[in-house]
């Protein structure tokens, strides 16, 4: 192949600068072009000519074609720092069936089940103690457990409840 000197090398970057607004976008297609170039001068043509070559190919609407992609490529690089792993491993699957409403609401659910799992182990142990002792008061250590263990108990379920009647409430019946 043969390889352009800096002055042909100039009049492409000058070429593309002035169809193309973006000059990340001119930089980049500046290698692209010069290998199309240097083909046709591989193949046998003069510069001026296979310029003219690639110009009937790399038109103004072309690079405003790849213009636009390369802004909208650029724009979900941009969202892409932003979302969450499960939104880039997931996007557009499982949407339909409810699976990634699901996976987005993992995290809850770990609590809820968490908080509600303590808090029935708390009162399952003051029921034991208060069955060993056979005497009941709340302001002992197994009630004030019975107690926390009803309060954990409480917030998991409200909150699942809560949870659920928002989940209705936000995605319509499909049917």
């Amino acid at each position: 192949m043969k390889a352009l000197d800096r002055q042909q090398i100039g009049i492409l970057y000058d070429y593309l600068v002035r169809n193309c607004s973006d000059t990340r976008l001119a930089r980049e297609l500046l290698d692209h072009l010069a290998c199309e170039v240097e083909h046709y001068m591989w193949i046998g043509l003069p510069f001026d000519k296979a310029f003219e070559k690639v110009q009937l190919d790399v038109d103004t609407q072309a690079i405003r074609q790849l213009q636009q992609t390369y802004h909208h490529e650029l724009a979900d690089a941009d969202q892409l720092q932003t979302a969450t792993l499960d939104d880039i491993v997931f996007e557009n699957r499982n949407k339909a069936y409810g699976a990634y409403d699901l996976r987005q609401s993992y995290t809850i659910a770990m609590r809820n089940a968490l908080i509600l799992t303590i808090g029935l182990f708390l009162m399952l142990m003051a029921l034991l103690v208060a069955m060993k002792e056979r005497t009941w008061s709340y302001t002992s250590l197994s009630g004030i457990m019975w107690l926390v263990g009803l309060c954990a108990t409480t917030f998991a379920g409200g909150n699942w409840y809560w949870q659920n009647i928002r989940q209705k409430l936000l995605t319509p019946e499909q049917y």
